[in-house]
């Protein structure tokens, strides 16, 4: 289904910085060198298990939920 990393990406950076908007940058960031780039993706985006399953793993090593 289009948009999971979109939707995967946001609900990371949401509950990494508890609410708090002035974090986000830092958690883009710290993806960004993780390998995953943000902003290239949206909601029409075709998924790629190979982010989708480094998102889980990023998700993992920061102590997050998915």
């Amino acid at each position: 289904m289009p948009g999971t990393i979109h939707r995967l990406i946001n609900r990371l950076i949401e509950l990494r910085t508890g609410g708090q908007p002035g974090l986000a940058a830092s958690i883009k960031i710290r993806l960004i060198m993780k390998g995953v780039d943000p902003d290239q993706h949206t909601e029409s985006s075709a998924d790629n298990p190979a982010i989708i399953s480094r998102l889980y793993a990023i998700a993992k090593d920061m102590s997050i939920d998915l």
